[in-house]
């Protein structure tokens, strides 16, 4: 569906973009094919598409897959597209937040699944939160997010751009970027360049650590100060009832350097560095 084809949808049925939902709607045929031959090795079963909006690629999904569930969280979309999507036969339209709703029991019994996106930028976060929260019954993740959050979730140790987010998404998936898309692919035109990520659930953790959640914890404190020494903000306060000699020893104990910034330790540090809590904490 281009440009003027929508415009004569939306005026038959009176409808605007919402800017509070941060509606964008793909328009560009030739990166709608870019991103399917990207996608195409893993549409084989069942998909799970975040925002169908008016079917610009949900169609083109459906004709290369099993099983494909279209989200839709704006109510007017879904009674616009409802009776269209109803006439393909492997295509389900879901009304709903895909925040609010359980991946696993939307495709049941279909194996791990494929989900495809075009995330508002507003929700990028927790979209892509949730699903690592489901990663179970997900395999492969194909998402269009704006162009430096991609940077930053795809960024290595020693980059500017690598944090606590960078962290936490590599931990659980690996991440690769597969194409840029233009902003005035879309409309409305946003006002930043977009880039499709493929994000593929890792079996298990590249890296091993005994407490998952307090390597997040002392990773995000590390980030709080990223200006800093990274001795400097995990030291503030005796975080974790550690003084300041107290995580020097950590620090010597893990042949790490307390000098460098967050963003100069790799997951790899940031594992040793818990571990060595979690023993120190155990023997107190």
């Amino acid at each position: 569906m281009n440009l003027s084809e929508l415009i004569i949808l939306w005026k038959e049925h009176g409808f605007r973009p919402n800017k509070k939902l941060g509606q964008n709607f793909l328009i560009d045929k030739n990166v709608r094919d870019n991103v399917l031959d990207a996608m195409s090795r893993d549409m084989r079963s069942t998909v799970v598409e975040i925002g169908a909006g008016f079917g610009v690629m949900s169609f083109e999904i459906a004709e290369r897959c099993d099983r494909l569930y279209a989200v839709e969280k704006d109510r007017k979309i879904c009674g616009i597209m409802e009776p269209i999507f109803r006439r393909k036969e492997n295509l389900t339209l879901v009304q709903g937040d895909i925040l609010d709703l359980d991946v696993c029991d939307l495709a049941r019994n279909s194996g791990k699944i494929t989900v495809f996106g075009n995330i508002p930028y507003y929700v990028t976060t927790p979209v892509i939160e949730k699903m690592i929260e489901q990663r179970r019954c997900v395999g492969n993740i194909y998402i269009v997010i704006q162009e430096e959050f991609a940077e930053r979730i795809a960024s290595s140790p020693g980059s500017k751009l690598f944090g606590s987010i960078s962290c936490y998404v590599q931990f659980y998936v690996e991440v690769k970027k597969l194409l840029r898309i233009k902003r005035n692919s879309f409309y409305p035109r946003p006002k930043v360049d977009s880039c499709l990520v493929k994000m593929s659930v890792f079996p298990e953790p590249p890296v091993r650590v005994k407490e998952k959640e307090l390597m997040f914890m002392i990773i995000r404190r590390s980030f709080s100060q990223r200006r800093k020494k990274i001795i400097n903000p995990l030291s503030r306060g005796a975080f974790l009832s550690i003084e300041r000699d107290g995580w020097r020893e950590i620090f010597d104990k893990c042949g790490i350097d307390p000098s460098l910034r967050a963003e100069d330790l790799s997951l790899t540090n940031f594992a040793k560095l818990s571990d060595a809590v979690s023993e120190l904490r155990g023997r107190v």
